[in-house]
């Protein structure tokens, strides 16, 4: 389960739980957002494993025939 909170000045949690966690003992794990962080560098290393496939080159104006052609075929 995913809580959103906010964490103020003072070192104070906030976060609205369900009831369903309501007088129970729950454990915080901390991620903090980071935009450089991870996204990018997953986003970096599948267009890394994608180069390495060696696809054929195409000229622009053959994909879009191609996509044209199978727009058509619908």
């Amino acid at each position: 389960m995913i809580l959103d909170a906010v964490v103020e000045k003072d070192g104070t949690l906030i976060a609205k739980a369900p009831k369903s966690l309501k007088a129970k003992k729950v454990k915080i794990l901390v991620k903090q957002n980071d935009h450089r962080g991870s996204n990018w560098d997953a986003i970096s290393a599948v267009l890394k494993e994608a180069d390495k496939l060696d696809l054929r080159r195409r000229k622009l104006g053959d994909i879009l025939h191609d996509l044209r052609t199978f727009r058509e075929s619908e």
